[in-house]
């Protein structure tokens, strides 16, 4: 019998564990990425692993650098950053069009974009609500908690992958809600940039979560004014994740161990494109907050200022390293 065949186009970070996850579940994957990841999971191997756990080794891997390595692909994982999804569809188009497209990105743009290029593909939307950073050539380690959310329906080939390497995902109807949702809570991404530091190192910061929880607010004015009714990431609404930012130093920091498992080192994938002088997924995060408050006559100011401190820092190619307290008297000074 052969096994449907998964490509995930666009193996960072997140594509790696999702692949390394799914090829544990006995799924038949190729990824395909750069050639400086390919040398290094065919000489590294590759592991995947969370929290306290110990990694899951998965030996050599061989990794495709062209996107020909498609053809004959029956799903294919996106997970590309948004501002290269017109061109991944585009390859996608070439090689397997007629491919079940699952989007893991960032944003909430992607989606529409998919179904403009690839008017032969099934499309389905993934919310990833953890976060993946690489400690070492070839591992890749989850550092937050949380389900994956897939609509309107999962490839059956992922949905075994996942449930044999207890990856836990539930299946929904209205995934832009959700997709919403995640968009709000990474506004984070951007302050992770400005801190330099770990997620959970500048959260503990009452300064910095005053921003956030401003970035989200101004986001969900957007929100309601597109007519979007946000769902939850984790769980919980973005109004709850900012019920919880808003009490005091000692209570969120009781609260946070307690509700949110937040691995000491996890941090943002905008900081490690910064310190890879990467291009960020910035337009698609803050920028998208910014251009649709600018159809509805809504000002955005915080984000306005997030973003254009980020786009600094990416032009100096790096982080300055802002505390809790400076971004609040940064951000807040007209306002």
């Amino acid at each position: 019998m052969v096994k449907t065949r998964i490509c995930i186009l666009g193996a960072g970070s997140i594509g790696c564990y999702l692949g390394g996850r799914l090829m544990q579940g006995g799924a038949d994957v190729t990824l395909i990425g750069r050639a400086r990841l390919a040398e290094t999971l065919a000489t590294q191997g590759l592991s995947v692993g969370q929290f306290k756990e110990a990694p899951v080794s998965l030996g050599p891997v061989e990794v495709a650098t062209s996107p020909d390595a498609l053809s004959g692909a029956d799903v294919v994982g996106l997970c590309v950053k948004s501002q290269d999804t017109s061109e991944a569809a585009e390859q996608i188009a070439a090689f397997a069009p007629g491919a079940w497209v699952v989007s893991f990105q960032n944003g909430i743009s992607n989606l529409e974009t998919l179904r403009a290029a690839l008017p032969e593909a099934r499309i389905s939307g993934a919310v990833v609500p953890f976060n993946v950073t690489s400690p070492a050539p070839g591992h890749y380690h989850r550092g937050t908690d949380g389900d994956l959310v897939i609509g309107p329906d999962v490839p059956p080939c992922m949905r075994k992958g996942f449930v044999q390497s207890s990856v836990g995902f539930r299946v929904v109807d209205d995934v832009d809600a959700y997709l919403w949702a995640k968009l709000l809570v990474n506004l984070n991404n951007a302050l992770n940039a400005l801190s330099g530091g770990p997620l959970r190192d500048g959260l503990v910061q009452r300064g910095y979560r005053r921003v956030l929880i401003a970035m989200i607010r101004e986001g969900l004015a957007v929100a309601e004014a597109e007519g979007v009714d946000v769902a939850t990431y984790n769980g919980r609404h973005p109004l709850a994740l900012v019920q919880l930012m808003d009490k005091p130093d000692w209570l969120y920091r009781f609260l946070m161990d307690r509700i949110a498992k937040i691995d000491r080192t996890a941090r943002s994938s905008m900081l490690d494109d910064l310190e890879l002088e990467r291009s960020p997924e910035l337009d698609h995060l803050q920028g998208e907050i910014v251009r649709r408050a600018a159809r509805h006559g809504l000002c955005v100011p915080i984000n306005e200022r997030v973003m254009e401190a980020a786009q600094d820092a990416f032009s100096q190619k790096k982080t300055p390293r802002l505390s809790g307290a400076e971004m609040e008297r940064l951000f807040f000074k007209q306002g």
